[in-house]
């Protein structure tokens, strides 16, 4: 009696233990959201994505704050001293192989491929769109299309899925890993879901190279066995935009959830803008986002005529990373193993 009791406990930690992940990519209510404050209460940052205890926010100036405490929609923070960020003395020179984790060598001439998709497809601008939620075609997809666009011209590929995962709610990134899943398959050099916050404007506007634009935040999920090397990912995005699109960065957000990207080391949530924000801004926010991937990445981007002529600036040390299907299958057959012994001692409990 006492080891059926022990598998049943197993299973339901298992079972705690995704849903609590679920909830953890939940956000606050229309109108709600989360403001961070640091020891004398000074907002350091405001986001409708659930915080909790153990998260970590970097700001713009890459100084390091740990949410301790959740009080209604406040989020007490204690200051960590700054993040140290990736030395970028030639942004054209920055290598994907930096991560330690690389895409498929590339072949002289061959375009790298970014997949994009959104898991909010209702996600949408109130001063463009009329509203913050537009069932299964939100403005965000605009925005991706300028994102994708942008991307294009510049040389690479793009899986642009479509996608609608509705509704908005904790199953959304149940229902959009599936897409992210498929966009796997071709191993992209970086896979992106594009999302926007729902907070007032301020936390977002922008005025960058000239231009008025939302500020892009990068999400870390800290509930995946890729978050190392997703956050060196986040942090070399940082630094290049800190150094070539100086006030594009809203910071980095380490949050309790997955968000799927433990299905490649270069997964990545953006937040671009709020509902509250103009569109257009979103949009131009965006572009500046995807001017600072050729770096990242490794390529050197080029326009025109000789768009899908590029090389690579240098080509990946190892071949393609598979821990995030190794991680996986482990997940699989652990689960399986303590269903099929709780099963086993259950019958030879029975037979007795």
């Amino acid at each position: 009696m006492h080891k059926r009791f022990t598998w049943i406990a197993l299973i339901c930690l298992l079972l705690l233990a995704f849903s609590t992940t679920a909830l953890a990519e939940e956000e606050r209510p229309s109108g709600q959201y989360f403001s961070l404050v640091n020891e004398n209460f000074d907002i350091i940052h405001q986001t409708a994505m659930q915080v909790y205890p153990g998260d970590t926010y970097i700001a713009a100036d890459n100084s390091k704050y740990l949410v301790t405490e959740i009080k209604g929609n406040t989020a007490r923070c204690i200051y960590q001293g700054k993040e140290p960020m990736p030395e970028i003395s030639d942004i054209s020179q920055t290598q994907a192989n930096i991560l330690n984790q690389s895409i498929p060598a590339l072949n002289p001439g061959e375009k790298p491929t970014i997949a994009v998709y959104h898991t909010h497809s209702d996600e949408s601008y109130v001063p463009n769109d009329g509203k913050e939620s537009i069932d299964g075609n939100g403005g965000i997809y605009d925005v991706g299309a300028a994102f994708v666009t942008k991307l294009e011209s510049m040389g690479f590929n793009v899986d642009y899925n479509k996608e609608n995962h509705n509704p908005h709610d904790v199953n959304a990134y149940n229902r959009s890993r599936k897409t992210a899943m498929g966009l796997m398959k071709k191993v992209p050099a970086a896979i992106i879901d594009v999302h926007r916050d729902a907070v007032p404007p301020g936390e977002y506007q922008a005025n960058v190279q000239g231009q008025d634009v939302t500020k892009v935040k990068l999400v870390v999920g800290r509930s995946n066995p890729t978050m190392k090397t997703n956050m060196e990912f986040a942090k070399n995005l940082k630094a290049v935009m800190d150094k070539k699109a100086p006030g594009l960065s809203d910071g980095i957000f380490i949050g309790k959830g997955s968000y799927n990207q433990d299905l490649s080391p270069r997964a990545m949530l953006i937040e671009v803008g709020a509902h509250t924000n103009d569109k257009v801004a979103a949009e131009k926010g965006v572009k500046l986002f995807a001017d600072i991937l050729p770096s990242v990445l490794g390529l050197t981007p080029t326009t025109g005529a000789n768009v899908g002529t590029n090389e690579p600036a240098q080509k990946p040390v190892s071949p393609n990373n598979q821990k995030a299907g190794t991680t996986i299958l482990i997940i699989l057959v652990v689960v399986g193993a303590v269903i099929g012994g709780f099963f086993m001692l259950n019958r030879g409990s029975t037979s007795k």
